[in-house]
């Protein structure tokens, strides 16, 4: 995984330097890495720098609870594709089960609206293979396993898109 993790960090700085964002996407525990992911690249990681495009569409309860009583719970993220998303931007995925229907419905809005998507899974999974770019599996069963090396991809991913755009904007200037 950590060929791919460069290569979807490479995209992730490529998105960032062209304007776009990174969104991150997760339920239960995995909402709270996808805050904390986001919170990562707006605030800082280890270094001083400016602010980088980021969200989580885990937090706005508002817009969650209404389109779950109006549309279904399946549709609380791919809504909020559909609203903030666009071509070129990066939309994490973290789903330890790899099987949540709001999680699925997200990565194909993402797919439609030409989106590159990522996923920070499981071993047991199989449905978000078939729609991510970027496929991230933590060899593991036990989700507390999986959320562990969530975290810790996590945090390489972030360090290596602070690591790199740092060392763009010192190159430029």
């Amino acid at each position: 995984p950590i060929q791919e993790l460069e290569e979807l960090g490479d995209a992730c700085v490529q998105a960032l330097s062209r304007g776009k964002k990174i969104i991150f996407i997760g339920n239960g525990g995995s909402a709270a890495e996808a805050q904390h992911f986001a919170a990562e690249l707006v605030g800082r990681f280890g270094m001083e720098r400016g602010a980088y495009a980021a969200i989580a569409l885990t937090t706005d309860t508002s817009i969650i609870t209404a389109v779950g009583n109006d549309y279904g719970v399946t549709h609380i993220f791919s809504r909020q594709i559909e609203a903030i998303g666009n071509q070129g931007d990066v939309a994490i995925h973290i789903s330890t089960s790899g099987n949540s229907e709001n999680i699925l419905d997200s990565m194909r809005i993402c797919k439609i609206k030409g989106i590159t998507t990522a996923s920070f899974t499981g071993k047991i999974t199989r449905h978000m293979h078939p729609l991510s770019d970027y496929y991230i599996a933590v060899p593991s069963d036990k989700v507390s396993q999986i959320q562990e090396g969530h975290l810790i991809l996590g945090h390489i991913l972030c360090g290596y898109i602070e690591k790199t755009l740092v060392q763009k904007q010192l190159e430029k200037n």
